[in-house]
């Protein structure tokens, strides 16, 4: 009986630390990669909010230095932003903070400040458009109204650092997976028809 009474817990043990599986990171967006445009990098702007603390917490605004590595009041240690989630720094700030005994329960949020696409030629409202992880080049056009009827829609310029990509929009709107993604700093370029 015994025996039995043994087995029963250790089986019970067993499928309750097993089923449960390996969840995936919302600092990693499910996929246990971190997209490259969903990190921050050097010269981002963002925020470091501390509250559920006694002193009432503090709203610290940085923009990341070429160093990629921050310092936070009351803290010993820095922090090395450069190429992480701002969940992944949210996380550190608050173990730093219980491991170094400053705060017992704090509730940290990083805020990135949003990044931008700028979309410019014919289309009908050229503008900044703030850059989200599912953007593409079609989904960026339509934000500005689309396209004028003037638009050369076959040869549609994205202006990425000193590269530049040549897009048929023609193909990207009619073709499934054709619609390339953009990424915050792109500059796109609508040219106009000769005729």
């Amino acid at each position: 009986m015994k025996l039995l009474a043994c087995f029963s817990v250790f089986l019970a043990c067993a499928l309750l630390t097993g089923c449960g599986g390996a969840h995936p990171s919302p600092a990693t967006g499910g996929g246990g990669v971190v997209p490259p445009n969903d990190v921050m990098r050097v010269g981002d702007k963002i925020t470091v909010r501390v509250s559920g603390v006694p002193d009432e917490g503090s709203f610290t605004e940085f923009q990341i230095p070429p160093s990629g590595d921050i310092k936070l009041n009351l803290l010993t240690q820095s922090f090395h932003v450069a190429g992480r989630s701002p969940a992944e720094l949210a996380l550190e700030i608050t173990e730093a903070y219980k491991s170094q005994k400053i705060y017992t329960n704090p509730v940290v949020t990083v805020i990135p400040e949003e990044r931008y696409i700028n979309v410019g030629g014919d289309v009908r409202g050229p503008s900044n458009v703030a850059w989200r992880s599912d953007s593409t080049l079609m989904s960026t056009i339509n934000q500005c109204g689309g396209f004028t009827e003037f638009a050369k829609r076959r040869a549609v310029r994205i202006l990425r650092g000193k590269q530049v990509i040549i897009v048929d929009c023609v193909e990207a709107a009619g073709t499934p997976g054709a619609d390339p993604p953009v990424y915050p700093g792109d500059q796109i370029y609508v040219p106009r028809t000769a005729f």
